[in-house]
């Protein structure tokens, strides 16, 4: 009686030991298929993170986008003029931190023409332009000019020379990002 109970002992337990192997197995093989779909749906960010818009030396694509009043304003305006192109948008909460320091800026550096393309409505931009202060052109944007300068995120700055052509690029938030942006240091 003594060997068959053993006996019957062991196969329960190798049972026992087999279910929990393959229930180990399954387990791997659900984490793994998790891990891709993961990897999967942070791709776009990732891709957005290693992408730093257009290249230095680029020539800045032209456009010409409604200002808060409704009237085209064109890149060519600009000519002649370095021009510090902000990609921002209301609803962005680095913009909104942004906003106070890019005003300061522009204040100080008067040579420089600041230009905002932003994403909002005409709306929300006129009310952010006006709690701000802008003394300087905010655009409403849209999605074809955002993706002619490969827009990475907001907000995101363009360093443009007299002849339009971009010298830097990048993100900042405060006055001495912005001016380091400008200045071309890093």
């Amino acid at each position: 009686m003594g060997g068959s109970r053993t006996e019957v002992l062991l196969l329960l337990l190798t049972g026992v030991v087999l279910l929990l192997m393959v229930a180990l197995i399954g387990l791997f093989i659900r984490m793994e298929q998790l891990q891709r779909e993961a990897l999967a749906a942070l791709e776009p960010l990732h891709q957005a993170s290693n992408s730093s818009g257009l290249s230095p030396g680029t020539k800045a694509p032209g456009f010409a986008l409604p200002d808060l009043s409704g009237q085209p304003v064109s890149l060519d305006r600009f000519a002649g003029r370095e021009v510090l192109l902000v990609f921002a948008s209301p609803r962005c909460p680095a913009c909104r931190e942004m906003y106070p320091h890019l005003q300061a800026f522009a204040r100080e550096h008067p040579e420089v023409a600041v230009v905002m393309v932003s994403q909002g409505s005409g709306e929300e931009n006129r009310q952010v332009a006006q709690e701000q202060g802008f003394a300087f052109p905010v655009l409403e944007g849209n999605e074809e000019v955002t993706a002619a300068y490969r827009v990475p995120g907001t907000p995101f700055f363009y360093v443009l020379d007299g002849e339009g052509v971009i010298r830097r690029s990048g993100f900042a938030v405060r006055e001495e990002e912005i001016e380091a942006l400008v200045a071309g240091k890093e």
